[in-house]
């Protein structure tokens, strides 16, 4: 039986492919760095640190590996660039060459559907084939990685696939769509705008990003392919609002923003914040600008390809996964957070 690498494996998507792969037995190595937090790690799994930006740490964690799923990355809108590239560009080279002098047989890379930017195709939804304009610092950095990936493919016989998700969630989310859940767990009510039921989200949970990457190993004819994975719900902003505030048990009151206006004061606030951040605090403004730069735009992204493979998601419908997320935050105590004590810690120097 083929033995996986999991790298990134202590991350959110990294926890929940060692989580699949350990509930199917099916053998595999994590890897992280030496310093990551193991507390989602399966009991008994093989970790072995390694750090993607030093070359010479990778050959011990390939040693006896067949496939490499690679979700590892800085996802981090405050990160400067030399971060991104340094793990994102750099760790995806020093990776792939690794992988092929040690005889590994496949490689798949997580990506982003960030890398289409917020262009306007006349036809909807957005396809693998679709032109990549990616226009914040990760997303750059992720499109790169796709072609270090698809150039090992087509050039040093290193077969690879890459996967883009949509907007992930799910337990263990501490970036991200959690900031959705987070920021709603400090209402008593929840605001919905009810003209966001027109703007979707593309959502996809954490376990069918896992299991769709874990899928695409094992299918020849995916390889030097891409593959957008969403859950296919087409479930909107306003909808997904309404989704977290039934799990919280909130009530919601319906209301109207114009796009453009909630566009530009978000874009405000943002600037306001990263001026706080960057003189005062030394931390990640609660609000980021890049995120707000997509809005208003619907991330309609087509699953076909990745269903036609076969993939069947674990989540077509993201309401019991919001659940579930809920829950999780529930026995975390991340629901007993006070928008006090929230502001207290946002505004905090580090």
């Amino acid at each position: 039986m083929d033995k996986y690498l999991v790298t990134g494996a202590c991350g959110f998507t990294g926890s929940h492919i060692c989580d699949i792969l350990n509930e199917r037995e099916i053998p595999f190595r994590a890897t992280d760095l030496e310093s990551a937090n193991r507390q989602w790690l399966p009991a008994g799994t093989e970790f072995v640190a390694s750090d993607l930006t030093k070359s010479e740490t990778l050959k011990p964690v390939l040693e006896g590996i067949n496939i490499v799923l690679h979700p590892a990355a800085i996802f981090d809108w405050w990160a400067s660039e030399e971060q991104l590239n340094a793990v994102n560009v750099t760790g995806m080279e020093n990776l792939c060459a690794a992988s092929k002098a040690a005889g590994v047989k496949r490689l798949v890379s997580w990506s982003t559907s960030g890398v289409y930017g917020d262009q306007k195709f006349d036809k909807l939804p957005i396809c693998e084939d679709y032109p990549a304009k990616p226009m914040d610092k990760y997303s750059i950095s992720k499109h790169r990685q796709d072609k270090i990936a698809l150039r090992y493919c087509c050039e040093e016989g290193l077969e690879t696939s890459v996967v883009r998700p949509g907007i992930v969630y799910g337990p263990r989310s501490k970036y991200g769509a959690m900031q959705f859940f987070e920021g709603l767990s400090l209402t008593p009510i929840v605001p919905v705008p009810f003209n966001f039921d027109k703007y979707q989200l593309g959502t996809v949970h954490a376990r069918d990003i896992a299991g769709a990457g874990i899928f695409v190993a094992t299918k020849p004819e995916a390889v030097g392919q891409m593959y957008g994975v969403v859950d296919g719900s087409g479930v909107t902003i306003a909808q997904f609002l309404r989704y977290i505030a039934a799990a919280m048990d909130k009530p919601t009151i319906p209301i109207y923003v114009p796009p453009m206006l909630a566009r530009h004061g978000g874009l405000l606030v943002a600037d306001i914040l990263a001026v706080i951040s960057k003189n005062i605090t030394k931390k990640r403004p609660m609000v980021e600008k890049e995120p707000i730069s997509f809005f208003p735009t619907s991330l309609e992204i087509s699953n076909q390809k990745i269903r036609d493979l076969g993939y069947k998601f674990e989540y077509p419908d993201p309401r019991i996964g919001v659940i579930e997320t809920v829950d999780w935050m529930r026995a975390e105590g991340l629901m007993d957070i006070t928008i006090i004590d929230k502001l207290k810690s946002e505004f905090t120097p580090a």
